[in-house]
């Protein structure tokens, strides 16, 4: 019999908790660790209509990269998203794991997803954030144009658009940082990109990039982190073969494009 437990363990030998940055919340949030799971769901976020379909699904387990609790939680009532999640993960008893900034930092997770996505070579640390293995550098196939390259990038990620600036060199190095990573900027730099990818990125760091001579591609937060749900989902039926582990089909990046 495979435990919620026995998944949480084998996830934090992936992801070890200890990667994680100091003011972030990871591991188990909801369920009990003793818990027999036979199907787990995984996604980038617990929304209402995962928990939804995990229950449909008859899956005792979600995975998600983001925390299902995250600020506060001083009520669980059907006032807000969050008590309506958590109320209803309990209603089915299913249990909640969320990796987050250690799935950004370990090897093979979310980054490496993303660098993957992209099919960059000689993918290498980008040595930022509190314990330095935040972000990842590598080699594009081939070289391109910046406006080429936001395309390319569009087209892997299966963003429904992307912003970029054009930093007005060919690019062939690219750094890659999924959600929110413009304060990596200078990282990325010192690494000598040539462009960087990542999600929901200011005018101000647009400006800050373009005059550096640095193509900044904002793909989005969705489409840039959404990759490590599958594999949270491979990994785990390959440690877990009796277990039945798939991706969401239902979650979807909430932001669209007209």
């Amino acid at each position: 019999m495979t435990t919620v437990q026995d998944i949480l363990t084998f996830l934090e030998g992936f992801t070890p908790p200890a990667l994680a940055e100091s003011w972030d919340n990871v591991g188990l949030l909801c369920g009990d660790r003793m818990q027999a799971v036979t199907n787990v769901l995984c996604a980038l976020d617990v929304t209402e209509a995962v928990v939804a379909e995990a229950a449909e699904k008859g899956a005792q387990l979600i995975v998600a990269h983001h925390p299902a609790i995250f600020t506060s939680v001083s009520r669980v009532t059907t006032d807000d998203a969050t008590g309506r999640i958590l109320r209803l993960a309990i209603k089915h008893d299913i249990a909640l794991i969320c990796m987050h900034t250690n799935a950004d930092c370990a090897e093979g997770g979310v980054n490496d997803a993303l660098a993957s996505a992209l099919f960059l070579t000689g993918i290498e640390n980008m040595e930022a954030g509190e314990n330095g293995l935040l972000g990842r550098v590598g080699d594009l196939p081939r070289e391109m144009q910046p406006r080429e390259f936001a395309l390319y990038v569009k087209e892997c990620l299966r963003a429904g658009g992307v912003r970029f600036c054009d930093g007005g060199e060919p690019i062939r190095r690219v750094a890659v940082g999924g959600g929110a990573c413009g304060k990596l900027m200078d990282y990325a730099i010192a690494k000598g990109a040539d462009a960087f990818v990542i999600g929901d990125c200011s005018y101000d760091l647009m400006q800050r990039a373009q005059s550096l001579g640095l193509t900044l591609v904002d793909a989005g937060h969705f489409p840039t982190e959404n990759p490590v749900a599958a594999v949270f989902a491979d990994r785990i039926s390959a440690a877990f073969p009796q277990v039945d582990a798939e991706v969401s089909e239902r979650h979807a990046d909430c932001i669209q494009f007209v």
